[in-house]
């Protein structure tokens, strides 16, 4: 198999090439100041916390407490290990490209300067590189993902292929995101918060109205239906194709279920990956000790994410 480097987008390279160099570990606020080399000169500067206001194009809306608590003890113990990126603004202000929640959790600890790269960047790379960043790290939930790219349409009159271009992926994943941003707004809230993932998301599309998708999202929480579930659902509200037997259309047997003894512990294992992993999980028993994990993936792209993921090193081929 030809080797497939791992994308980052068109033209992107030069764009975040600084951001991504490796810095040396920056000490924490109560350390005492070092003397700078006059050459080579250090890949960041200090610069004030109050000096820095927010990236009006961030993708993500939501940021955990407990993230930031975790991010809070990580400073505290070892200090900052990746700087912020910031664009210079007017009279002496910078504003902020990637690293908001580094910077909030600093903001929480007193810090009045922190370790910024400052690049000089325009409305649409702000945007770019902030959702390549999320991307990356794997920080953006489905729905603040397909706002940043229709936000890239909407704003700057790229078009799909573009969008998915400047952000890495291809263009049917672009395509099958936005599709999500259809859904009622209730759905996207649970989608937002992980209490169904994205493949179910997928499957309640093909649901006829939204009081089936609502009715059928609150069966897939309470009942914990597979995406395979859902889909037969949506199948099976469409009208029989004509000649079709009964046998095509009625009685399709249901999953196999596990036991209610199982089902909470179940629900937190699946819950735990679907977090980790990004992606929909179904976990299945067969007997007391024996079962089988079911991961999905939508694009080549997803799947090489995913072994990377469960190998825990990078693959050279896929």
């Amino acid at each position: 198999m030809t080797e497939k480097p791992k994308r980052l987008g068109r033209g992107l390279g030069a764009l975040i090439s600084a951001a991504n160099t490796p810095a040396p570990a920056v000490p924490s606020e109560s350390a005492e100041p070092q003397a700078q080399p006059a050459a080579p000169p250090t890949p960041y500067q200090l610069i004030p916390v109050d000096q820095v206001q927010p990236n009006p194009y961030q993708p993500r809306r939501s940021f955990k407490p407990e993230e930031l608590s975790e991010l809070e003890d990580s400073l505290r113990a070892s200090g900052l290990l990746q700087p912020i990126s910031v664009r210079p603004v007017d009279q002496g202000r910078f504003e902020l490209i990637a690293g908001e929640r580094r910077l909030r959790a600093a903001t929480r600890l007193g810090w009045t300067s922190i370790p910024a790269i400052v690049k000089e960047l325009d409305n649409r790379e702000m945007l770019v590189l902030a959702l390549v960043e999320n991307l990356q790290r794997s920080d953006l939930n489905p729905i603040d993902e397909a706002l940043g790219y229709e936000r890239l349409m909407a704003e700057f009159g790229h078009t799909q292929q573009q969008v998915a271009d400047a952000v890495g992926k291809d263009r049917s994943t672009v395509a099958n995101m936005l599709r999500v941003l259809t859904l009622p707004e209730g759905i996207r809230a649970l989608v937002r918060d992980g209490r169904i993932s994205l493949g179910h998301a997928r499957a309640l599309l093909a649901l006829t109205g939204e009081r089936s998708m609502i009715e059928v999202a609150r069966q897939i929480i309470d009942q914990q239906l597979s995406v395979r579930e859902v889909e037969r659902m949506a199948a099976d509200q469409r009208p029989a194709k004509t000649g079709a037997t009964p046998g095509q259309t009625k009685g399709r047997q249901r999953e196999p279920r596990t036991s209610s003894s199982d089902t909470a512990e179940l629900r937190r294992l699946t819950e735990l990956l679907r977090r980790r992993l990004q992606t929909d999980v179904k976990i299945e028993l067969h007997g007391d000790s024996r079962g089988t994990v079911a991961l999905s993936f939508f694009s080549t792209d997803d799947l090489h994410r995913l072994l990377e993921l469960v190998l825990g090193t990078r693959l050279d081929i896929l």
